[in-house]
């Protein structure tokens, strides 16, 4: 497949997932946290085993890989939610997002010492920059508070976000990105449940129900569940934990920008420091791969460009 679509397919999966943060504010002026990630990932279950039957991507996964399915879906969406939704209230948005922020660069570390993935010089200088660039854009505010229990809660999340990337990567080089991903939100779903009823679910079956919060909630299905997880499980088929776990930082890159077109958020000194400074450390860590891919892309067109030119002479 061609690198740009990879890329591509990486880019549209961080816009879906950073439109998420919009959306919440719009879903949690009716539901709660666990109501909103139940629905989420119900509605993704309803959409997607269907849709394997009725296109024929449905494929036959033995129990071993079910049970490493699980697994993955432990790791992410159901420790992930949990560390972040729960950390995120009460630890400041700025230091929250810094944790979080590390993702990329405990991901690569993973992957090197677990997968074995290769780390050229440019790829660890690009997740250095473009990760400082996140730290940087979070220090337009001076709240760094937080307690130990907030920030174990993101350090949860943090690295169910990186065993999520290590644990997946092998299923992603056996089976389509809809099978992976249809398993996922079903065992996600599964894990969430008791605590929809348990925690949020007197409050589910009381409140007055909000035509525009489950508009939103369906929509968080559709693009952050659904569509996000089967792009960016090909970008990790692809390019490898490392590298994809790179693109995490545009999250907040997108977050911004969104903030600022569609709530009117204002972006100081350095919010646009940083925002450029983790663009340009992603297509830094990109580089390699792209040079690769152009010489390899050059190599084979030679030949045709060769037959052309001896065709012409054979005519002439």
């Amino acid at each position: 497949m061609k690198l740009w679509i990879t890329y591509l397919k990486a880019v549209l999966a961080m816009l879906f997932w950073s439109a998420t943060f919009v959306w919440f504010k719009i879903a949690y002026k009716t539901y709660l946290p666990y109501e909103v990630t139940f629905l989420r990932l119900l509605l993704a279950t309803i959409l997607l085993f269907p849709f394997v039957w009725l296109t024929g991507k449905r494929e036959k996964v033995p129990k071993k890989d079910l049970l490493h399915l699980m697994l993955v879906s432990f790791c992410e969406p159901f420790m992930y939610f949990i560390g972040e939704a729960n950390g995120m209230r009460i630890v400041s948005s700025t230091l929250g997002s810094l944790i979080i922020s590390t993702i990329p660069i405990f991901s690569a570390v993973g992957a090197w010492l677990i997968l074995r993935e290769k780390l050229p010089l440019l790829v660890v200088l690009g997740l250095i920059l473009s990760t400082s660039g996140v730290a940087v854009m979070s220090l337009g505010s001076d709240d760094f508070s937080a307690t130990f229990k907030g920030i174990l809660l993101l350090l949860i999340a943090v690295f169910s976000g990186v065993f999520y990337g290590i644990t997946v990567r092998n299923l992603t080089l056996r089976y389509n990105p809809f099978t992976i991903v249809a398993w996922q939100n079903f065992f996600g779903m599964l894990y969430f449940l008791p605590l929809f009823l348990v925690v949020d679910g007197k409050h589910f079956f009381s409140v007055q129900h909000s035509l525009e919060g489950l508009a939103t909630i369906a929509a968080m299905s559709i693009f952050a569940s659904v569509i996000a997880f089967i792009l960016y499980t090909g970008v990790i088929r692809d390019l490898g934990v490392a590298k994809s776990n790179i693109f995490t930082n545009l999250i907040p890159v997108f977050t911004v920008a969104l903030a600022y077109i569609i709530l009117g958020d204002k972006l100081g000194l350095p919010g646009w420091i940083g925002l450029i400074l983790a663009i340009i450390g992603l297509f830094l860590s990109q580089y390699p791969d792209w040079q690769k891919y152009r010489k390899q892309e050059k190599t084979e067109l030679l030949p045709v460009v060769e037959n052309a030119e001896t065709n012409i002479s054979d005519e002439l």
